[in-house]
């Protein structure tokens, strides 16, 4: 590649100079970067930094990563003979503990520090708290549906506001109604953007990981007389992972280095939140000086009728390397952005795909049967041509027939990136469906890391079965000990309870 690399230090020996070698140039013949490759093996940049320094050497699972990840055959022959060698040559030099970035993050989502601190300035939004244990609670905000509003998805939808002009996905825009640290994250999205569309016009990338696309984003959140009701404007992923999820970033990363830190510890550095509390006075409710992305999460269950098993489980999936936010964290499947299939920016286009129906549609197909009808992310696509596909109709058929429904549960704050989220639940009763699909979906039957299962690329996904027991459908005990507000996606494990609490009424 050309590029000046920092000699190895003293001391170091051959057999782990070659080895950190061949990592270096798995790297470089994927044209990424530290952090960008880091993000697949689950570590931060300065921990790819030490491993290719040889100042730091991956564990075994690790190195199976890198393995999977070497892009020809000729590099997985050299990194593998070198990592022989290195494990000839010397002797460990004693437990070397690294924590993946969800790990780190992890610290802050199960310390309590964090959670005191969205006490005092959320007091009117109390946290979930994981399937009711009230040690373990999630930094989300959730309200179950009125009952009468179950069988429709589109109750939570209010006004939407279409602007004039529209967002444009390349453009920053009126720059004095959002923070302006916000402006240098927006371009720097872009710029992976475009870096990534060059390195497939060049062949060394088959897909884009992210692009920008219009999003339906929060307005406000109305209380009325028969439920929340949310009113929406338009906006850009590209802006809401800038002025949304940077919140998110900027309290975990004080919050993962000191987990017990106390409020009046911890706002001082919270710049960002700081300046959108000047300006809004609940943004829990009001996505004024923000792109706040709505989503859409959906919980599955499904009636499973086997030789030892007859009754109902539920899917999560963990997410994949490649999303911006909450890489590796179990999530409820179908889930994805609220947003426009085709963004031809015209009012009425707009209007016409505004629909959490078709949203749960579109994501279930997409998602469970591995259809990415969105991958070049230019726009280049047939809005139809997914409900025109087999998984489409079957689905369909069965709401139909009333063998499956779909029901809207409620709506969830993430009070971590002040982003909402439209909760649903997709009740499959028909026992042949899963019968005679389950061959097209990748299932795993036990509790792994998605770190840990080095079989796949790190980029896969996979659905996790978890039976739910008894009357109350709990999940199965060997999960609620291994389910824990670090390995979760918050607003979908609100998804989850919402969820639970109609199943609970709805079957049976």
């Amino acid at each position: 590649m050309g590029r000046q690399r920092a000699g190895f230090r003293e001391g170091t020996s051959q057999a782990e100079q070659a080895y950190a070698q061949a990592l270096r140039d798995i790297r470089d013949a994927r044209a990424e970067t530290q952090g960008e490759f880091g993000r697949l093996l689950g570590y931060s940049a300065p921990v790819v930094s030490r491993f290719e320094a040889a100042s730091e050497r991956p564990d075994a699972s690790t190195h199976g990563r890198y393995c999977a990840l070497a892009p020809t055959g000729e590099l997985r022959e050299r990194i593998s003979e070198a990592y022989r060698q290195l494990a000839t040559a010397t002797r460990p030099r004693g437990p070397v503990v690294h924590l993946s970035n969800e790990e780190w993050q992890g610290r802050a989502l199960e310390g309590s520090g964090l959670y005191k601190l969205l006490a005092e300035r959320y007091p009117t939004y109390p946290t979930l708290r994981l399937l009711g244990d009230e040690s373990r609670p999630l930094p989300v905000w959730a309200e179950l549906a009125p009952r009468d509003q179950w069988s429709d998805t589109e109750a939570s939808l209010g006004e939407l506001s279409i602007p004039l002009p529209m967002p444009h996905v390349r453009d920053w825009g009126p720059a004095e109604h959002f923070d302006r640290e916000a402006e240098a994250d927006f371009h720097r999205h872009l710029g992976d953007w475009d870096r990534q569309v060059r390195e497939i016009q060049t062949g060394r990338r088959a897909h884009l990981d992210k692009w920008n696309q219009l999003t339906y984003d929060l307005d406000r959140l109305e209380r009325t007389d028969r439920g929340l009701k949310m009113h929406c404007k338009m906006g850009t992923y590209f802006h809401s992972l800038a002025t949304s999820e940077s919140l998110a970033d900027e309290v975990m990363e004080v919050y993962s280095a000191w987990p017990d830190y106390a409020p009046e510890e911890g706002w001082p550095q919270l710049r960002r939140r700081s300046w959108l509390h000047a300006h809004v006075t609940d943004p829990v409710i009001d996505g004024a000086h923000r792109s706040s992305a709505i989503g859409v999460s959906t919980l599955t269950v499904v009636r499973i009728r086997r030789s030892g098993f007859d009754g109902y489980k539920m899917f999560i999936s963990p997410r994949s390397t490649r999303v911006a936010t909450s890489r590796r964290r179990y999530h409820v499947i179908p889930s994805g952005m609220f947003q426009p299939f085709i963004a031809d920016e015209s009012g009425a286009s707009m209007r016409s795909q505004f629909s959490v129906f078709d949203t749960v549609l579109r994501e279930f197909v997409e998602e469970l049967y591995g259809v990415e009808e969105l991958e070049t992310g230019d726009g280049r696509i047939d809005p139809g041509a997914i409900y025109r596909r087999r998984e489409a109709k079957l689905l369909t058929g069965m709401l139909g027939s009333g063998t499956a429904r779909l029901l809207y549960t409620g709506i969830a704050v993430n009070l971590l990136a002040l982003r909402p989220e439209i909760c649903t639940l997709l009740v499959i009763e028909d026992p042949t469906w899963f019968e005679t699909e389950s061959g097209e979906i990748r299932l795993c039957g036990e509790y792994l890391q998605q770190s840990e299962r080095t079989g796949l690329l790190p980029d896969q996904r996979w659905v996790q079965l978890i039976a739910l027991e008894g009357d109350e459908l709990r999940p199965e005990s060997g999960w609620r000990r291994l389910l824990r507000p670090g390995t979760l996606v918050a607003p979908g494990w609100a998804g989850t309870v919402l969820g639970l609490a109609v199943a609970r009424e709805v079957i049976g």
